[in-house]
């Protein structure tokens, strides 16, 4: 569908070569909503004056956050649960440490987690892993039992007057693959199949060893692309030099984009991404097959306030949840108060054909909707109640299933 292996692995080297050629004028944010520095930036907005003091004396900043997910199905599959409950903390921080008097910055980001459930099935394993909705998806991906894990430890180093920038560690490729303003699961959408990828990328752990480049063309067009540990383990960061450099195993992506703002790349945005993984990972279902797909994305401000949004993706081979998946949405920032926003999408999905056998889904189809409304109460809360609604769920006994669900974040 896209071409063979070394096609896809020749991307980083056309990133590494353009970072010889353009340059423009004004200092580019490449990372996603859920990155270390755009969380941190989030908690900022109610002025808090140690951490704007830390920063500026030592450059120097962090964060610390726990959330709560919980949900309730009206009809789960026959002998499923109707109910599931997880908690994740979270400790992540910057340090700038050198070009400390230019744009051309460089230091460490981290982010440690522990994510740990409240019910036999954990939200990540509510909708088709364990017995639960019948639904080939996931909601609260995030909130799984893992335990302990170290999902970022990496170098950060921009180039270029701030337009280009290469990281390089532990790393999580949902930061920088197929991102835009909503897709975060900790403040926006709770499905997966209206966060990165819309369920059409088949992603390792968001934890692994690798590298990411982004780099900007002109004042508007831009391009991304990594390559990172297709067998790593977030919750095993050790084992990461052996599967990197000895397994050779690699998830690749690149991304050519166009945006109307560089501040915040990810919100007037339209971009294509291509990946590709490599069989014989613990993500293949067939433990041997090749995967690779293609995304698309468009989002802009209609107004002030409004961003539609339309995110579509195709995939083959046998680690995607689905082959194709067709997004449309809308977010509203700002509704009636300042920090509270709306986001509302429907997707319509093809179950991947290898699950579908997997599983003996008679009806690859599926219809899902989600709305939500992400609210700050004070300086350190926010909540965010949702409701889904699941037509035709694939391997479910029952027709169709309402999902309401409560995000609780407290954050430092």
């Amino acid at each position: 569908m896209l071409g063979s292996k070394q096609r896809y692995m020749g991307y980083p080297l056309i990133v590494l070569l353009a970072i010889l050629g353009f340059r423009v004028s004004a200092e580019t944010n490449f990372g996603s909503p859920n990155t270390v520095e755009n969380t941190i930036k989030e908690n900022k907005r109610s002025k808090q004056s140690w951490r704007e003091l830390l920063e500026k004396d030592h450059q120097f900043t962090f964060g610390l956050d726990y959330q709560v997910l919980g949900l309730s199905a009206s009809s789960p599959t026959q002998g499923g649960e109707d109910k599931a409950a997880g908690g994740v903390v979270r400790l992540y921080g910057a340090w700038d440490l050198i070009g400390l008097e230019s744009v051309n910055r460089g230091g460490l980001v981290w982010k440690i987690e522990h994510r740990h459930g409240y019910t036999d099935s954990s939200p990540k394993e509510f909708s088709f892993i364990d017995p639960g909705l019948g639904y080939i998806g996931m909601i609260g991906s995030a909130y799984s039992d893992q335990g302990g894990r170290l999902t970022n430890l990496y170098w950060k180093q921009k180039f270029n007057e701030g337009n280009t920038a290469i990281i390089a560690g532990y790393l999580d490729t949902s930061d920088y693959v197929d991102t835009y303003a909503l897709a975060s699961p900790w403040t926006g959408f709770t499905n997966l199949a209206f966060s990165t990828g819309a369920g059409a990328i088949g992603l390792p752990d968001d934890g692994v060893l690798g590298v990411a480049v982004g780099h900007m063309l002109n004042e508007s067009l831009y391009i991304i692309a990594g390559v990172a540990d297709a067998k790593g383990r977030s919750d095993k960061p050790s084992d990461g030099f052996n599967t990197l450099f000895n397994d050779h195993k690699f998830f690749s992506s690149f991304e050519l984009g166009w945006t109307a703002s560089q501040d915040q790349i990810y919100t007037d945005n339209v971009h294509m991404t291509v990946w590709h993984i490599d069989g014989e990972t613990q993500h293949n279902l067939t433990q041997t097959e090749d995967a690779h797909g293609i995304n698309f994305s468009a989002s802009f401000f209609a107004t002030p306030r409004f961003m539609p949004f339309i995110r579509a993706g195709f995939s083959e081979g046998d680690v995607a949840l689905y082959d194709k998946s067709l997004t449309i949405g809308l977010g509203y920032f700002g509704l009636l108060s300042e920090n509270n926003n709306l986001g509302f999408a429907i997707n319509f999905s093809e179950v991947n054909d290898n699950l579908a056998k997997a599983y003996g889904a008679a009806d690859k189809k599926q219809f899902t909707s989600e709305l939500y409304y992400n609210m700050t109460i004070g300086e350190f809360i926010q909540l965010t109640p949702n409701i889904q609604y699941i037509d035709n769920p694939a391997i479910s006994t029952e027709e169709n299933t309402w999902v309401l669900g409560l995000r609780a974040r407290f954050f430092l």
